[in-house]
């Protein structure tokens, strides 16, 4: 049964307000998008404050001012909500955002309206705007309001859906359409209220919005093509419900991806894996100079805490172990000795109440740490001789962690991956939990970094790690 012949008077289906996840009323007070609306004039207005300060520690004329506000302002916020989304904005978004205005009174200066002090002001005023806009986009990143989203695809794909998101801090799974025939999966098993999309008939926006939806998602499957998504398109267009599509490169950094049209097809390019040579130079040279300031600075730390350790146990201040590096090369890495001299010798003993999944060790009370090498391993110092490895060029600043080379013994093609970067003092798994993260979840993170790898994650990173390991999650 579709959802039009459902519509007559003596059978009428469930309107698509009344679609929802178990145990969650998508008829529920609508709170995300009014909250999104006073986002938007939040950060309007904290950007108009920060330009007019700036533009007064500068000395910038009115109408300079104006012009930049006005052009910064409408090119962020024109589209309202659509605007501020959750995610990062791209690069290229940033760019145009911050250059147009620039370029507006740079046209100015060209044609003798105003001088070059107005171009340096202008400069100033814009930045302001564009620092606004970014701690919005990271406020709304690390804090984000919930979508309201509706699911548009086959009966399982549905289902699935609701519950890849029933837990996200980002998605609020108010309904789903599916397309096509009635799903012979019961109501149990995907959690939803379903309502059927006739691609026969005409779609009406209201069999899309009348949850309340911030966005339409379709999952593409049986019955969904690109004939579908644009009927969808126009059911929705003059609505403030956006469209989506769900894409199945998963992994891939949208970074990587570029959409263009050959023969007739719409087709998405996806650029390679390895950097480029200048950005893989500039890594490098960062890592070098980074690392050895670091070490000098840590230095005299490095030397007490070596005392400290032979003073509190038996043995060598320094540890020494191979490891795997980039490739498969094998070096060996430096740490502050945290374990008992003959803790390789006991770890066959205590294989069985290895805490771990996959190939790697782990116990949250291992007998073998010295009482100082817990406190070493709670705030990480025991890492910092790694600095002599990142500047010998053995690791990187960032990447994976360094692997035993009897753990890679045991890796599949998959684990293999991770090795296609240089391991790092920190990662993103570091920041990600650490100990806490189980195997799969540490190697998805692991491929992620290395597969989609920017300078810019780098730094992010970096920040990051100041925080998890003053937080010392995971850290055992």
């Amino acid at each position: 049964m579709t959802m039009r012949e459902a519509t007559a008077p003596q059978e009428v289906a469930a309107p698509a307000a009344d679609l929802q996840v178990v145990g969650r009323s998508a008829g529920a007070p609508r709170t995300a998008g009014a909250s999104r609306c006073h986002h938007i004039w939040t950060e309007i207005v904290v950007a108009v404050v920060a330009m007019a300060v700036v533009t007064h520690l500068v000395g910038a004329g009115l109408a300079v001012a104006l012009v930049v506000v006005g052009v910064s302002l409408a090119e962020r916020y024109w589209a309202g909500s659509a605007s501020i989304r959750p995610g990062l904005p791209r690069l290229e978004q940033v760019v145009r955002h911050t250059v147009t205005p620039f370029c507006v009174v740079a046209v100015g200066v060209a044609v003798g309206v105003w001088g070059r002090a107005d171009l340096v002001a202008a400069s100033a005023i814009t930045l302001a705007g564009a620092a606004v806009a970014l701690a919005g986009a990271l406020a709304r990143r690390h804090f984000p309001t919930p979508q309201r989203v509706v699911v548009v695809g086959s009966a399982v794909s549905v289902a699935e859906a609701a519950a890849r998101w029933s837990a996200s801090p980002e998605m609020t799974i108010v309904g789903g359409v599916v397309v096509g025939e009635p799903p012979q999966v019961p109501q149990q098993r995907t959690g939803l209220s379903e309502t059927f999309l006739d691609l026969t008939q005409e779609i009406h926006a209201e069999e899309l919005t009348a949850a309340d939806p911030d966005l339409v998602l379709v999952v593409p499957g049986p019955g969904v093509d690109a004939e579908c998504i644009r009927r969808l398109g126009w059911a929705l267009e003059g609505s403030r419900t956006a469209l989506a599509v769900q894409s199945d490169l998963d992994g891939i950094a949208t970074h990587r991806l570029e959409h263009a049209t050959y023969g007739g097809a719409t087709l998405v390019h996806v650029a390679s894996s390895r950097p480029a040579r200048l950005p893989r130079l500039v890594k490098a040279t960062m890592d070098r100079v980074v690392g050895t300031l670091l070490l000098v600075l840590s230095a005299p730390l490095l030397g007490v805490l070596v005392l400290a350790i032979r003073a509190t146990s038996s043995g060598p201040g320094m540890f020494r172990q191979v490891r795997v590096g980039q490739d498969g090369s094998l070096f060996t890495m430096y740490k502050l000795r945290t374990m008992v001299t003959t803790a390789e010798a006991e770890k066959a003993s205590l294989l069985d109440a290895n805490e771990a999944s996959g190939v790697l060790f782990k116990m949250t009370a291992d007998p073998r740490i010295t009482p100082l090498g817990r406190i070493l391993r709670k705030f990480s110092l025991d890492e910092l001789p790694q600095l002599l490895n990142v500047v010998k060029g053995e690791m990187s600043l960032v990447g994976p962690r360094p692997a035993l080379p009897e753990e890679v013994a045991q890796y599949t093609s998959l684990e293999r991956r991770r090795l296609a970067a240089k391991p790092g003092l920190t990662g993103l798994w570091q920041v990600s939990g650490r100990s806490d993260l189980s195997w799969e979840k540490a190697i998805a993170l692991d491929n992620h970094y290395t597969e989609n790898w920017r300078l810019a994650d780098d730094v992010g990173i970096l920040a990051r790690t100041v925080h998890a390991v003053l937080g010392s999650r995971g850290a055992y």
